[in-house]
């Protein structure tokens, strides 16, 4: 009989995964998240996104077929099986926030998620502003690395390195090279604005 290594990611398949995306300002991370609400969309499956509501700019972060959602009522949309990208997430999940009940509900989301077919991507720039409910409970932490380094520079490629919570130490390296190709899927300058200041 074969030993199964019940730490490979693999085994879990693509789908009902909790990602976190790290990375500095500019580093690609919506760009990534964006990819993959992307390939979700294509698979046929509904795919929600916290765009914000149209007083800064562009009012959708992603340029395809896409449903807002809201993060501070996130448990009452009932969500299955489907795709959910939330941008600049800090926003909305900030530590300093913790006892609001806004944060309470994405925490209870992220409990509920998994079991519900929910795949939820969502980033930050720095992990530990993110509240502890949210930020101990993704299934795979994926950093993005800008290449060149430079924001002012025209971007060339964007490396990944995706570490799973059960395999500690351990990461995969991903890179995307011209990401520009995939500029037309998502608006990079749309920004959302934290509900209560």
């Amino acid at each position: 009989m074969a030993l199964v290594d019940l730490r490979d990611p693999r085994l879990l398949g693509d789908r009902q995964m909790i990602h976190e995306h790290l990375g500095d300002n500019r580093s690609g991370k919506t760009f990534v998240n964006a990819l993959f609400a992307w390939e979700a969309y294509n698979q046929g499956r509904d795919v929600y996104c916290n765009c914000p509501d149209g007083k800064n700019g562009p009012i959708c972060i992603l340029n395809f077929p896409h449903r807002h959602v809201d993060m501070d009522i996130i448990q009452k949309y009932d969500l299955v099986n489907c795709y959910v990208m939330t941008d600049e997430s800090v926003e909305t999940m900030d530590a300093r926030k913790s006892m609001k009940n806004a944060v309470r509900e994405i925490g209870f989301f992220g409990y509920q998620a998994t079991k519900r077919g929910v795949d939820w991507h969502y980033d930050a720039v720095r992990h530990k502003n993110i509240d502890p409910r949210v930020r101990l409970n993704p299934h795979f932490i994926i950093e993005s690395f800008r290449i060149p380094r430079n924001p002012k520079l025209p971007l060339v490629a964007i490396k990944l390195e995706i570490q799973y919570r059960y395999a500690p130490g351990v990461k995969r390296k991903m890179w995307f090279h011209r990401p520009a190709d995939f500029y037309g899927i998502y608006n990079h300058f749309v920004r959302v604005p934290s509900k209560d200041n």
